[in-house]
């Protein structure tokens, strides 16, 4: 009975510590729901194991203790608030914040790979470089048997400029565009000028934003369409030298950025604390896109103004609730494999 009591007495203070690194019980129950086993977890039954532990607390606190197991993440990403959520995840850990949850909850120290492209990142994650990639829905049709979609992370206005006043997709009418090279805005660009019922002149790959900025100023093309806070710096540095509009939002269309996988370098646990924090973090933006406070953190972090990253944020919407099944359990099978294989110890 005192080794009982003993025993209790250790779990109870373990489930404390363990609790520490959760920003709340829910989100400790919501990281152990994807277990079998603990489907139904709530995080009710979590405070009554603090006081009250049972023998389900100690698989639990196992399973906890193994994800916060270091393990090898490579991500791909590029600087754009479209993707603020995730980079949330790499930022330095911040209380209250999902800030820096890979490596405060996890101990998973990332590694970074910024690419300036959908393109490049697909590039990437096709040859094995990076384990996650944020790839354009445009080029996900490109991803090959061994990559896999995992989320839809965000839909967003596509940003432009224009060194004429553009009040409808019509006053476009001839204008070429500037487009980052390797990007895929100038088939999105072909796409949208279809449904507007004419062809746009072949937009202009440029290979950096200075570029864009030159081409502007020389009149080598009239707009320059891209994602944020690209479109913006290209703003203020041309028009220090000439007179610029922005083109309305919602004339150039919108797109959409997933969450792409390798499946064969990928390791399952790895992912399955990127999703989670991923989750948290994106719950954690979306309760915060209107508050002034929020965007002008944003803004310094990307040499932005307040009122920049309002008018993005307000357009964006993020999410990860539409994971995809099959390179999901392709995954965990994969773990189920190893598991097997080691006397049912998680794959790290």
């Amino acid at each position: 009975m005192l080794h009982s009591v003993d025993t209790g007495k250790r779990l109870s203070r373990e489930l404390a510590a363990m609790r520490r690194r959760f920003a709340s019980l829910e989100a400790m129950a919501e990281a152990l729901r994807v277990h079998e086993g603990f489907e139904n977890l709530n995080r009710s039954t979590l405070s009554r194991w603090m006081q009250r532990p049972t023998g389900r607390t100690g698989r639990a606190l196992e399973l906890l203790d193994s994800r916060l197991a270091s393990v090898p993440l490579r991500i791909g990403e590029t600087r754009t608030l479209s993707v603020i959520p995730a980079s949330m995840l790499l930022w330095d850990a911040s209380a209250g914040t999902p800030y820096g949850l890979l490596a405060k909850r996890y101990k998973i120290q990332p590694e970074v790979h910024p690419t300036a492209h959908g393109q490049e990142g697909l590039e990437l994650l096709v040859a094995g470089k990076t384990d996650l990639a944020v790839v354009p829905a445009d080029l996900l049709h490109w991803i090959p048997s061994h990559c896999g979609r995992l989320c839809r992370l965000a839909r967003v206005y596509i940003a432009g400029i224009s060194t004429r006043l553009v009040d409808s997709a019509f006053d476009l009418k001839g204008c070429r565009f500037g487009i980052l090279s390797g990007s895929s805005f100038g088939t999105r660009l072909s796409f949208e000028s279809r449904n507007w019922g004419f062809d746009l002149p072949p937009p202009l790959p440029l290979p950096s934003l200075d570029d864009c900025v030159r081409a502007l100023v020389d009149g080598r093309i009239h707009c320059v369409a891209g994602w944020e806070p690209f479109v913006s710096h290209a703003r203020r540095a041309a028009g220090r030298r000439i007179a610029l509009h922005t083109i309305p939002q919602g004339v150039l269309g919108s797109f959409e950025l997933h969450m792409a996988v390798n499946l064969r370098t990928a390791h399952p646990s790895g992912v399955r604390a990127y999703l989670v924090s991923l989750a948290e973090a994106v719950r954690f933006t979306n309760g915060r896109k209107s508050v002034a406070s929020f965007h002008a953190e944003i803004a310094r972090r990307y040499s932005m103004a307040p009122a920049e990253v309002r008018q993005v944020l307000t357009s964006v919407l993020f999410g990860v609730e539409d994971l995809e099944p099959g390179p999901v359990l392709k995954l965990w099978e994969r773990e189920a494999v190893f598991r097997a294989r080691t006397g049912n110890r998680p794959l790290q």
